[in-house]
């Protein structure tokens, strides 16, 4: 680290925001994981760091009526690890869980995540797939940002210079929807995803028929990829085999991959074909359980 970096330690978000405004150049860090590894790289060469472990009440995960609060400071392991994640939102937990390895995500932070904006990073694909928004606040007060108009390009965000991310917003799924993350790795189990897919599906009485779908694929491209044209089409006929394909085909053409260490991006294709098709299986399997469940209350 250079003996010129400025170091700042704020006692609140507003304070931190100031910070940031006044002197342009320095960066946010929370975890540091991801920091550390772009200032030894010589990726970033900030003015100052602004460290926000001394803010209270970012590390709070919260239950509401519409949905779950989790704060910028709040590390993935426990969002892995937390009960009313896993019992109401499990597909949040289990994305997480794969995240790296265990002291990554000790280490690790939800707003240091998506603050980032690393295409091949996990949860934010999630995240799209479950429409959260994304707490900001800067000098000019706090905005709400849904998380398909967060990410713009490669490390790069709807954040303006002055703006921390203070928390996540994620509305509950309905109690019938099911949800899946597919994970691919083309080298070790600890590694980066080489294509990853976040679908929810959920289906009408007949546990047959699509009544809504959401799929988000990420790590292939620059930012994570949702196609709305593409899941409304399979919404109102039946979830079959050929109607999945033709989903995960549409996905395919459109999504523009890019070429990486872990993939071409010819073969990021290959892959987002056989992924959305394998997410969106999975989680209409779950949520045709879900149907059946409620039709056995139901009687």
């Amino acid at each position: 680290m250079p003996a010129s970096l400025a170091f700042f330690e704020p006692r609140t978000v507003a304070e931190a925001a100031s910070i940031l405004d006044e002197f342009e150049g320095s960066k946010v860090v929370a975890g540091g994981t991801a920091f550390t590894i772009m200032l030894r790289q010589g990726l970033i060469d900030p003015e100052g760091i602004v460290s926000l472990n001394r803010v209270p009440d970012l590390d709070r995960i919260d239950e509401a009526d519409d949905g779950l609060r989790i704060g910028a400071l709040v590390t993935h392991r426990r969002v892995e690890l937390n009960p009313i994640v896993q019992r109401r939102l499990s597909v949040l937990a289990s994305t997480f869980s794969q995240v790296a390895n265990v002291r990554v995500r000790n280490a690790a932070t939800v707003g240091g995540v998506m603050a980032e904006s690393d295409y091949a990073s996990d949860p934010p694909t999630t995240l799209l797939a479950l429409d959260a928004d994304v707490e900001v606040t800067g000098v000019g007060g706090q905005r709400v940002i849904p998380a398909r108009d967060f990410f713009v390009a490669f490390y790069e965000t709807a954040l303006t210079p002055d703006e921390v991310v203070t928390g996540i917003r994620v509305p509950w799924l309905p109690h019938d929807a099911g949800a899946a993350y597919c994970k691919y790795v083309t080298r070790s189990s600890e590694d980066r995803p080489c294509v990853g897919v976040a679908a929810v599906v959920r289906l009408e009485a007949d546990g047959r028929s699509c009544a809504d779908l959401r799929v988000a694929v990420g790590a292939a491209a620059e930012t994570p990829q949702r196609l709305p044209d593409a899941e409304a089409e399979a919404v109102g006929g039946e979830l079959s085999s050929d109607r999945i394909r033709a989903v995960a085909e549409h996905y395919a053409s459109a999504v523009d991959t890019l070429d990486d260490m872990r993939g071409s991006a010819w073969y990021r294709t290959q892959m987002v074909r056989v992924w959305v098709r394998r997410a969106i299986e999975q989680a209409r399997d779950q949520a045709a359980v879900l149907v059946r469940a409620d039709q056995g209350d139901s009687r």
